[in-house]
């Protein structure tokens, strides 16, 4: 059996994503992007390029740091 796609479970997991209560709502957070923000995105150029690599290692340091916040989902 093959399948193509991930499920909104596997990205969910992939992306870190999680729930925070703001306000008296729960709001969706992940700190990586998920597939549509990433296909939006300027760096959705149809292959892993040197801009995505640099992307992704500034983001892991800042992540580790403390600095980058989650994203908004």
């Amino acid at each position: 059996y093959f399948d193509d796609h991930l499920s909104e479970e596997e990205v969910d997991f992939i992306c870190g994503t999680y729930y925070v209560r703001t306000d008296g709502n729960l709001e969706k957070v992940s700190w990586w992007p998920r597939p549509q923000s990433w296909v939006t995105s300027g760096l959705n150029v149809g292959f892993w390029s040197s801009t995505c690599e640099s992307w992704f290692k500034r983001r892991l340091e800042n992540i580790r740091a403390g600095v980058s916040r989650n994203r908004k989902s």
